[in-house]
């Protein structure tokens, strides 16, 4: 038969979700309410914003051309850089303390539990430039929109102020600077006249040198002038600060009280709740399929091994009946009508296309990966299904462990196959008849103490070697294959092997075990098909195999059974 070929299978995933719509609908009303009853009892936060004009370089200060400082270069990396400087100085620790002290922060119940009152003060510091412009501005948030607003303002005051006594600082060096120049060209004249052991030479010496160490000492003061200046404490005359016209820092726009909180964002989070709560339902329904890790359909199949696909059997419960064991098992005979009855036949016809002149298909062994996946269920139906079609079937129970096939039928399991193999009774005695026209039966007969013994013996070989001549069909049935050896010593003595799979419950996993134990034992795979699958699956393997299904009907059966 053709090998089916995986591919997108969009009915297998609306299926998975129809399957666990429950999880996926807990996760989503779960989600929803948490985000909207935390975002309505979550206390406001509101942010305050000064705006500062902040320029490269400083305006004039003391009216001297020469004194006034130059920060830099004026050209965009240079500012650029500067800004980022500006940035992290305005968020310095040294600012943030003394704002903490002004409003007696760390005394509040916001941060008592701070291991590190500042850092966390920083946290709702956040400064911005605006793209092309000289503008930055300073936010504080706060959930006392008033506090928020009193303490942004009073945080660019401050550096603002630091600043101020920075550029005051850089100006008196460069007074000493120049005062300096001035003596080394005096000493440079004086030394054309005197010689240097002269007092006038001595005494001016002395004073390039007291000048140069002021001017090292007050150049370490600047370097860290806007860090370690306390409010009221600047080092610098007042006389002098009033003498400077501008500085290059300036506050554009006040911090106004703000009006509305920042977040919670309460549309915007219900509205993200709605979005995470469905897909992260959905993402949750596939991850629990994969750890699953189950069978649901020939696609899960044909990722791991290449077996050819005989068809699928719906769910038998959902033609709306309580079924009991035994009735699933004849439920062929009692319902010809039924989907599953039609799926059976189906299968049917599969097994007669793999059936050729070289290697004709008689003898095979049904049997499954793991126990109570439906393989006597599926054993029995097949076999009606080709009873009903004028064929001659034998079935024989050679799972003598747990032998079922007398129970379903109502038939004596006095003798029977393990009475056979171990020479208690005579090919003649085995068959017997069912109610069901051409099927046949071999039951197991009394457990034996070494059923994979008799079944590797010389007698089942010529058992069934004398059954094909009667028979147009023997459906064997086996025990689990990951379970005991029977089927894998048996599936190289017969025609063929059927694997059958239950939809939700075969494990993954165990498919490449089945099919390399099949191989070693030289076993012919016939092919492979699922019972219990849903009804919406079933559908999509029938247009998937025979034709193509559109997306469009797709949709439209998912939501009409939905």
């Amino acid at each position: 038969m053709e090998q089916h070929q995986p591919e997108f299978n969009l009915s297998e995933y609306l299926h998975i979700i129809k399957s666990r719509k429950e999880i996926i609908a807990i996760f989503f009303l779960v989600t929803v309410f948490v985000v909207t009853v935390g975002s309505f009892l979550m206390r406001p936060v509101y942010r305050a914003t000064v705006t500062l004009l902040v320029d490269l370089e400083s305006p004039n200060v003391l009216n001297a051309s020469d004194s006034s400082m130059a920060l830099g270069t004026t050209n965009y990396y240079t500012y650029k850089e500067y800004l980022q400087s500006q940035k992290e100085i305005v968020k310095s620790r040294n600012i943030a303390r003394q704002v903490l002290d002004e409003f007696k922060l760390a005394e509040t119940k916001e941060y008592l539990r701070a291991k590190d009152p500042i850092k966390k003060f920083l946290k709702d510091v956040n400064v911005e430039t605006i793209r092309d412009t000289r503008l930055m501005n300073l936010s504080v948030d706060n959930k006392n929109a008033k506090l928020a607003a009193e303490i942004a303002n009073r945080l660019a005051e401050i550096y603002v102020d630091r600043n101020l006594a920075y550029i005051a600082k850089s100006e008196i060096i460069n007074l000493h600077k120049n005062e300096y120049l001035k003596l080394q060209a005096k000493l440079s004249e004086y030394s054309k006249v005197y010689k240097d052991k002269h007092p006038k030479m001595i005494r001016l010496k002395e004073e390039i040198a007291q000048l140069a160490s002021l001017v090292k000492e007050e150049q370490e003061k600047a370097a860290g002038a806007r860090f370690s200046f306390p409010s009221g404490e600047m080092d610098v005359s007042s006389a002098f600060l009033s003498g400077l016209k501008a500085n290059n820092i300036t506050i554009q726009d006040a911090a106004d009280v703000p009006t509305s909180p920042i977040k919670p964002k309460k549309r915007l989070n219900i509205l993200m709740s709605l979005f995470v709560g469905l897909f992260g339902g959905i993402g949750l329904a596939f991850f629990l399929e994969y750890l699953e890790g189950t069978v649901k359909g020939i696609d899960d199949v044909d990722r791991l091994v290449k077996w050819p696909f005989l068809g699928n059997v719906p769910r038998i419960n959902d033609a709306g009946k309580e079924t009991t064991e035994v009735q699933r098992d004849l439920f062929v005979h009692s319902n010809p009508l039924d989907p599953v009855s039609e799926a059976y036949r189906a299968i049917r016809t599969s097994v007669s296309f793999s059936s050729t002149e070289e290697h004709p298909l008689k003898s095979i062994i049904i049997t499954s990966p793991g126990p109570q996946e439906g393989k006597t269920t599926s054993l029995c139906n097949l076999g009606i299904a080709m009873a009903q079609n004028q064929r001659k079937v034998l079935l024989v129970d050679a799972d003598m462990r747990k032998p079922r096939l007398h129970e379903i039928f109502k038939n004596k399991n006095n003798v029977g196959l393990s009475t056979y193999l171990s020479g208690q009774a005579g090919i003649d005695e085995l068959a017997q008849k069912t109610e069901i026209d051409n099927l046949f039966l071999v039951t197991g007969g009394p457990f034996p103490p070494n059923p994979s013994e008799l079944l590797s013996s010389h007698k089942m070989k010529e058992f069934i070697d004398a059954s094909k001549k009667k028979f147009d069909f023997i459906l064997v049935d086996t025990p689990p294959i990951a379970v005991v050896t029977d089927a894998a010593i048996l599936s190289g003595a017969l025609d063929g092997t059927i694997i059958v799979l239950q939809s939700g419950k075969t494990s993954i996993r165990a498919l490449p075990w089945v099919d390399q134990t099949l191989k070693d034992a030289r076993g012919r795979i016939v092919g492979v098909l699922i019972n219990q699958i849903s009804p919406e699956l079933t559908s999509y393997q029938y247009y998937h195999y025979y034709g193509k299904k559109t997306t469009k009907q797709t949709f439209k059966d998912f939501f009409k059974k939905s």
